[in-house]
């Protein structure tokens, strides 16, 4: 089974805005880096509630949360728990 991390880096490479970006490491800025726009947002959310089967709650969706793979990671986890 894939790392969350993973999974979150292999689905924002294939984003469009992911054309020119060969290497993502967890901590690397995805706002900088230009991967996530507001679309890139709301695609990431459905795909991580589809894929780790959790709810992003409307007051989670904050810059803060998809700074980077790290942050989205935690944010899953987070989800996780409460759901367990």
């Amino acid at each position: 089974m894939k790392s969350i991390e993973g999974a979150i880096r292999e689905f924002l490479l294939q984003l469009p805005t992911a054309r020119k970006i060969r290497e993502l490491k967890p901590g690397d800025s995805l706002f900088q880096r230009g991967l996530l726009d507001s679309m890139g947002v709301i695609r990431t959310v459905a795909f991580c509630e589809e894929t780790f089967g959790i709810e992003i709650r409307d007051e989670e969706v904050i810059p803060e949360n998809f700074e980077s793979v790290r942050a989205l990671s935690r944010l899953i986890k987070r989800a996780q728990s409460r759901a367990a």
